[in-house]
């Protein structure tokens, strides 16, 4: 279930959106999971801001959390996570949307280098 693109949101406030972008069926069950935090201007990660024309999965402005992602292995860990209600799954942005949260996680500072090596190829 959990794959590359899956994304959720979060079933308790302030309900973040969270998106897969490793290759968790390629790469042995590795996981690199980013949140979507509303974008009001003071959030460090600015490397790759969405709104809800890039993505209708999303209600406003929204920055991609690289620096907090999550990573590792947790495949299971997060389909366990969706079995128990804590996220639900929701529709996936689009390929190139997928993609240009790909690109900017390379190039992000806050990202961590062992979460890059991660990343789905693209």
């Amino acid at each position: 279930m959990i794959r590359l693109g899956t994304a959720l949101k979060s079933k308790e406030p302030p309900h973040h959106r969270c998106l897969v972008i490793s290759d968790p069926a390629n790469n042995g069950g590795q996981v690199v999971l980013v949140r979507l935090t509303t974008d009001d201007g003071t959030w460090p990660d600015r490397d790759c801001v969405l709104t809800p024309a890039d993505w209708s999965g999303l209600s406003h402005a929204s920055t991609v959390a690289y620096s907090t992602c999550k990573f590792g292995p947790a495949m299971a860990a997060l389909e366990r996570a969706v079995m128990r209600g804590l996220f639900e799954v929701i529709p996936s942005p689009s390929r190139d949307v997928l993609h240009k949260v790909i690109a900017a996680a390379h190039l992000s500072a806050g990202m961590p280098p062992a979460a890059k090596k991660l990343l789905a190829q693209i």
